[in-house]
């Protein structure tokens, strides 16, 4: 191996350890797909699809850079409606 190359951290035969609640949970997906564990942690870690939300973010971006105080607009807005029905 050359100094440009990288092992992975796990092998291919690793141990992870998992909080029981966790352990069970990946169990009974494993179970309902009807895989084992180690093939859903597989098919898990190796999805590269990326995610709707990440692709969302920013979609909007306003081009502002100070952050947006939703309380200060709120009482804004309200101040501005109060005055307009007086």
């Amino acid at each position: 191996m050359t100094s440009s190359q990288t092992s992975p951290t796990l092998g291919s035969m690793s141990t992870i350890e998992l909080p029981e609640d966790v352990a069970s949970a990946l169990a009974a997906a494993a179970a309902q797909r009807g895989v084992t564990e180690a093939e859903l942690i597989a098919e898990l870690v190796s999805n590269t699809e990326p995610d709707e939300l990440d692709e969302f973010i920013g979609v909007g971006a306003s081009g502002q850079t100070q952050a947006f105080d939703i309380h200060a607009e709120r009482a804004a807005a309200a101040a501005t409606h109060d005055a307009a029905t007086i």
